[in-house]
């Protein structure tokens, strides 16, 4: 469940399937395994190689099924939060096993190097059921906002019941989420007040072509025109996800999937710490969990391996928990996280052109009458 940006190859509804290149799946993957040797190295090190292999021997392997359990749930959660998000408010109403192939493609695609992968998946089958690049991209904006305003109530919740009730968690990561959260709650509001959303959603007036403009001059033009464009989408999506949690009845995979997509993941990791011998305390866990997970969002090479474990482990190693099980919980949880979605990837590549055809016969969702903005952005073409 990658953080991927549309590709630019899909940005038309006639686009082809998602596809796999062998070769850069094969030196994605060894460039994965490479950076994920490194990190265990260098943090193994300093956890000490004895205590590692002493504890991976003491391993307690039923958790570990308790790892696969909490992936399960965790694509469940996504999956139930997919399907409202895309069909609100006139957007397509994908069936459970269409979202399931779409999701599951995705996780294992921007592993084996496909050509789109995660986020960008979802937003090529928005696109093939005939729904308009601008639009489809702010319901992609949407899904990705409601994941992270999730996981940050989360960690803000983490954070003040440590500070609370006195658990030892480190004061600067506590303090963090707990100013930077509701900073971004508060700019949200500001940006999606009725009163100026508008200003920023509505698509930018189109320029007076003239032939007499110096080449920097135009470069500008058309530099400002895709960042208002960008900005437009980011805040629609935003709107969009307000709409999506003030109505739970209506929406109720929106309001329901993601906290038990991040619960079950943070269960996962859980699961593996246990394993190891470990025993940490939930709120801490959930403090270090959602800080090593920022991570994630930054553009590393071959799906973050190594610099995402290192994240786990130091986070962990933080909040209390001894580096050596740390270390060890932070690789099996990728196993789960990471290396695992490969399977089902692979067992549904067949079946990506079967995909592809069948979603532009997807029917739409009717507009719904209080949305208070039309999400679709004026121009794209829609059913």
């Amino acid at each position: 469940m990658s953080s991927a940006k549309p590709h630019p190859s899909f940005d038309a509804p006639s686009g082809q399937a998602p596809s796999i290149n062998r070769r850069h799946a094969l030196l994605a993957a060894a460039a994965a395994v490479l950076l994920a040797a490194a990190a265990f190295t260098l943090i193994g090190h300093a956890a000490d190689f004895g205590r590692l292999q002493r504890s991976a021997a003491r391993a307690d392997r039923p958790w570990l099924a308790v790892c696969l359990a909490g992936q399960i749930l965790s694509y469940l959660g996504y999956i139930l939060a997919y399907r409202d998000a895309a069909r609100a408010s006139g957007g397509p109403r994908f069936g459970l096993g269409v979202v399931a192939r779409v999701v599951i493609f995705g996780s294992g695609a921007s592993v084996l190097g496909a050509s789109v992968g995660g986020l960008a998946v979802d937003y090529w089958a928005l696109r093939r059921t005939g729904t308009g690049a601008h639009t489809a991209a702010r319901r992609v904006l949407a899904l990705g906002t409601i994941e992270w305003t999730v996981l940050s109530a989360y960690a803000c919740s983490a954070a003040a019941l440590a500070l609370i009730t006195g658990t030892p968690a480190p004061l600067p990561m506590a303090v963090g989420w707990l100013v930077i959260v509701p900073a971004c709650v508060l700019g949200a509001r500001w940006c999606t007040s009725p009163r100026r959303v508008r200003r920023f959603t509505d698509p930018p007036p189109a320029p007076a072509q003239c032939a007499d403009r110096q080449v920097h001059v135009r470069v500008l033009v058309r530099t400002r025109e895709h960042l208002r464009a960008a900005l437009g989408d980011a805040i629609a999506g935003v709107l969009l996800v307000r709409h999506l949690l003030s109505h739970p009845p209506r929406y109720p995979g929106a309001t329901l999937g993601y906290p038990i997509y991040w619960a079950a993941d943070m269960l996962t990791l859980y699961a593996a710490l246990r394993a190891f011998g470990a025993h940490p305390n939930v709120i801490t866990m959930v403090l270090a969990y959602a800080t090593s997970y920022v991570i994630s969002a930054l553009p590393l090479p071959a799906g973050g391996a190594g610099g995402i474990e290192a994240g786990i482990s130091l986070a962990l190693h933080a909040v209390g928990i001894p580096l050596a099980p740390a270390l060890l919980a932070a690789f099996v949880y990728r196993v789960f996280t990471f290396w695992l979605p490969i399977v089902p990837a692979l067992a549904l590549l067949p079946s990506v052109h079967q995909l592809r055809d069948q979603l532009p016969s997807i029917p739409h969702s009717d507009p719904d009458s209080d949305v208070g903005l039309d999400f679709r952005w004026i121009g794209d073409r829609e059913p």
